[in-house]
């Protein structure tokens, strides 16, 4: 892993350079603004987990559009062919591309921070359950993040890339509504499987053992198969 420091750089000054995600970027402060404002208005409580619930959808929804250029954009150019003939392992490739996209993921959460000062102004807001949701944001994020980058890796098309990321993230959401719908001994299973299940602890001010590793394992699994994809590539 002695290239990753150098590889991660690279790929983060690809993050802050790309137009697109500005506008992404953009687009998400916008609408969670939006919804702070109507939640706080309508609510009248110091409190962080209704934008939480609209943070973690409205970053579902930018994902797809923040990894799909990730391996896709450079299989379709032609770029990955110097980077896979370099002296890197296909781990570090696949690390530096999430590490560079989980840095930008948090420059975006940064400005959300103006919220909690809102909140602050205005009422007395528990530090536990902010510092407790936006831990796990981030650790949904990077689940996100790592799912997107292993459907990037398998197309030259940013286009299915996106499409398809976005119907894996939209299925792990329904997941867990359905799991607690079912019945049966399939039915806690399913509902595991659940992102947002998980995500509603860390709202409420719980770090549960088992929320944390969910996301942890989860990331490390998406990971895990986008370097299984690069190397297949490697040996067409």
């Amino acid at each position: 892993m002695r290239n990753l420091g150098a590889l991660t750089r690279r790929e983060a000054q690809s993050a802050f350079l790309t137009p697109l995600a500005y506008v992404v970027m953009t687009v998400f402060l916008f609408f969670s603004g939006l919804f702070f404002y109507l939640i706080a208005a309508t609510g009248r409580e110091a409190s962080m987990s209704g934008p939480f619930g609209v943070l973690s959808f409205l970053f579902l929804t930018a994902t797809p559009l923040l990894t799909m250029r990730l391996f896709s954009e450079e299989y379709r150019s032609g770029t990955i062919e110097p980077l896979m003939t370099a002296p890197v392992t296909d781990a570090e490739i696949v690390l530096s591309k999430f590490l560079g996209a989980v840095a930008f993921f948090a420059f975006m959460l940064l400005p959300t921070g103006v919220y909690v000062a809102v909140l602050a102004r205005f009422g007395e807001p528990d530090a536990g359950p902010i510092v407790s949701g936006y831990v796990g944001l981030f650790l949904m994020g990077c689940q996100f993040i790592a799912l997107g980058l292993f459907f990037s890796a398998l197309t030259r098309s940013q286009i299915v890339a996106g499409a398809a990321t976005l119907v894996a993230l939209l299925t792990l959401w329904i997941l867990g509504e359905v799991g607690e719908q079912m019945h049966g001994s399939l039915a806690p299973m399913v509902a595991y499987v659940g992102t947002f299940r998980h995500l509603n602890g860390f709202s409420a001010g719980r770090i549960a053992f088992r929320d944390v590793f969910y996301f942890l394992s989860m990331t490390w699994l998406w990971l895990f198969l986008a370097v299984r994809a690069v190397e297949s590539r490697r040996w067409r």
